[in-house]
């Protein structure tokens, strides 16, 4: 998924907004199970409730964003999302398409539910194959990104990224793959993953606005169950976190075959 682009340009206080907006009356419709939007006439109603100030024209346009946030998530993303048996049909038909060098990750379950880590199996196998070989890039960094020019450190960041391509020093394309196929209940350790992304994401916009370099940052988003059914207040904030300009891109479930592919080839 990409960013809304007419919201581009708003600042803090839009994101603001959109986030009291979404606590205030509801990130889902409790009846239909969706994720809610509202008209700017509901909103308006809120925000005088609250006695909070906003001009019409910006609550026309947060009303806008969350009519397409809403329909996004609620088509696009709602079935993109895939379960377990899904994801292995994805991989398996993949591995038996063709040759692969890189190492697979296995998953940290027990018993039946030892495998491979399919989702971040099938994102290592394409861009092996897009970038042209295993040695191409990093799929398994054990220490932090940091960009270094003409021999000196410009930046560093605060956490290890599941991805970099083409290494974690100066890279130009970093990704972290949130796939929870196996998760039974919604833990702190899912919703901080999306706090982290945030974080990675200011991390990563002051670099640029410091330096010039740009370091594409992507997020993988798998699991129907959690992100869907469990999760959907999480899922929402993502996608914000993605029109804020905080993630340029956010892949979810099935899209990785299609989206993956042409953002690897972007950045080669």
């Amino acid at each position: 998924m990409k960013a809304f682009p007419e919201f581009s340009m708003e600042d803090n206080s839009f994101w603001s907004l959109i986030r009291f907006i979404s606590e205030k009356l509801g990130y889902t419709n409790r009846r239909t199970g969706l994720v809610s939007s509202y008209s700017p006439e509901e909103i308006s109603a809120l925000c005088k409730r609250e006695n909070i100030n906003v001009p019409d024209d910006v609550i026309v346009k947060a009303s806008l964003y969350l009519q397409k946030r809403a329909t996004a998530i609620n088509n696009t993303v709602q079935n993109n999302l895939m379960n377990a048996e899904q994801a292995e049909k994805v991989f398996m038909d993949l591995y038996n398409s063709r040759q692969y060098d890189s190492k697979l990750i296995m998953n940290k379950q027990s018993g039946d539910k030892k495998k491979v880590n399919f989702f971040t199996a099938i994102i290592t196998m394409i861009a092996e194959e897009v970038l042209g070989g295993a040695d191409t890039f990093d799929p398994d960094p054990r220490g932090l990104s940091y960009l270094v020019d003409n021999n000196s450190l410009l930046g560093g960041l605060s956490r290890r990224f599941d991805g970099a391509y083409p290494s974690v020093y100066s890279p130009k394309l970093v990704w972290e793959i949130k796939e929870y196929y196996y998760t039974t209940t919604f833990g702190s350790r899912i919703a901080d993953g999306v706090y982290e992304t945030q974080l990675d994401g200011y991390e990563l916009k002051e670099i640029y606005q410091r330096t010039g370099h740009k370091i594409h940052h992507v997020i993988f988003v798998d699991s129907y169950k959690v992100w869907w059914e469990m999760g959907k207040s999480y899922t929402v904030r993502l996608v914000d976190a993605l029109n804020m300009g905080l993630v340029d891109d956010v892949i979810f479930g099935k899209e990785v075959l299609t989206e993956w592919r042409k953002i690897l080839q972007a950045v080669k």
